[in-house]
């Protein structure tokens, strides 16, 4: 039987009030975790509990959780949903009980080395290794941390500029484009959304589509010259505080100032905002092609801004899913793992319907030769700048075993600037913090 949850607001209370910042509690690397289990070459009875962020209704977990149980019905998935922003402190509570519960969870890619040193993944190297030629190699390397591998990728991704094609026309303004060679600028693209607001009726120039998130911001700083947001040894050396990052956030800070990106919307909202068709131009993943491939927006796809004078830059990697060293189910969670990465064009990708970008090799030919790409002169569109910048513009998150608590430091920096702090204020304090934060890695 099919079982969804939402984890509340108190078991999160909860986390934060009884863990510490680094999960005390766990063992080392790999955690309670002996290797000597396999993947079952038939299925056990067994139920797993998996904590993930994708929505079970909205977002389609129920549909992937519904064709597991329909190809596996000895093994039933007890499927948590928990909000990107709550994962953190609900992963800090539960794996450190080492009650085993849940059995699987989503992991953010950058996450891996910091997730491994705690002790909260499973080393899954003996057991899926032989099997990672199924999936893009730079998914396997950002889930893999000191040679072995701790997670299997379920997605990749990159960021679009999407537009309304309906409002553009009514200000006189000129889609931006697919071509490399003419790819709008940070500054332009500003200026542009200021007036299709002013001239063309949008309520709002400009979304993000994940505000205040390194993963959405990264481009920025590292297109105008700053830098990633770490270096030296190991990645433990803060660089937050750069020419590069003041001047690329205080841009951004300045979207909110001028009134072009609306203050208050969260990430979860932010897709439905521009479907309801009062917005010019949002910056956003690929898993956006589907939806608006399902709606009546008049809509358009062109290349990611690039800082006036830099150099284009995408994010990419996405997420993965890893085993709790302490689950009592290992091989059934196997079973859903190797299932949901591995087989065919791989569960997740086949059955939920807006993907992101398959990590599967199968998956991903599959997904861009999907009607939402070839459907429309926009869903092509959207084809050729995913394959341009996925191929020439994509630079991963920091890799740190630090990682987390760089990204709640600079999310929260992030947050301060969008609502009016001042951007070298704020970046100069996030690097002192992260100073203080990641000597206990020194």
């Amino acid at each position: 039987m099919k079982r969804s949850t939402t984890i509340g607001v108190g078991l999160v209370l909860g986390a934060v009030l009884t863990t510490s910042a680094c999960g005390g509690g766990a063992d080392s690397a790999g955690g309670g975790g002996d290797g000597t289990w396999t993947i079952p070459a038939s299925d056990p009875t067994a139920t797993i509990d998996v904590v993930g962020i994708v929505d079970p209704v909205s977002e389609g977990m129920d549909e992937v959780v519904a064709a597991f149980e329909a190809d596996h019905p000895t093994i039933d998935v007890n499927y948590q949903y928990v909000p990107f922003d709550d994962l953190n402190s609900v992963l800090d509570s539960r794996i450190t009980s080492k009650t085993g519960d849940p059995d699987l969870f989503w992991v953010d890619q950058p996450r891996v080395p910091a997730l491994a040193a705690r002790g909260y993944l499973e080393d899954l190297t003996a057991q899926f290794s032989p099997h990672t030629g199924a999936l893009q190699e730079a998914t396997v390397a950002a889930s893999t941390y000191q040679d072995k591998l701790w997670s299997l990728p379920i997605s990749n991704s990159t960021q679009l500029l999407y537009y309304n094609l309906d409002l553009l026309e009514a200000a006189g303004v000129e889609p931006p484009s697919t071509d490399p060679a003419e790819r709008i600028t940070w500054q332009q693209l500003k200026e542009d959304a200021a007036t299709v607001q002013s001239e063309g009726g949008a309520a709002n120039g400009l979304l993000l589509g994940q505000p205040n998130r390194y993963y959405q911001l990264e481009p920025l700083p590292v297109s105008a010259g700053g830098g990633v947001g770490a270096a030296g040894e190991d990645n433990l050396t803060p660089a937050v505080d750069n020419e590069g990052w003041v001047e690329s956030m205080t841009y951004y800070g300045s979207l909110f100032a001028d009134g072009v990106h609306p203050r208050g919307i969260p990430a979860e909202q932010t897709n439905a905002t521009f479907l309801a068709g009062d917005t010019a131009y949002m910056v956003e993943g690929n898993w956006m092609v589907g939806k608006l491939a399902d709606s009546d927006l008049n809509w358009g796809a062109a290349l990611n801004p690039v800082w006036e004078g830099g150099e284009p830059a995408t994010p990419n990697g996405s997420w993965s899913v890893g085993i709790n060293p302490f689950s009592q189910d290992k091989e059934a969670a196997a079973v859903f793992l190797k299932w949901l990465a591995l087989d065919g064009e791989s569960g997740y990708a086949e059955h939920r319907p807006y993907a992101e970008l398959p990590a599967n090799l199968a998956g991903l030919e599959a997904y861009l030769a999907g009607p939402a790409f070839t459907g429309s002169e926009a869903g092509q569109q959207a084809a050729e700048v995913i394959a341009h910048e996925t191929a020439n513009t994509s630079v991963p998150r920091v890799s740190t075993v630090g990682y987390i608590e760089f990204e709640e430091i600079i999310g929260r920096a992030f947050s301060d600037i969008a609502n009016g702090s001042d951007p070298q204020g704020a970046l100069e304090g996030a690097q002192q913090e992260l100073v203080n934060a990641w000597q206990q890695y020194q």
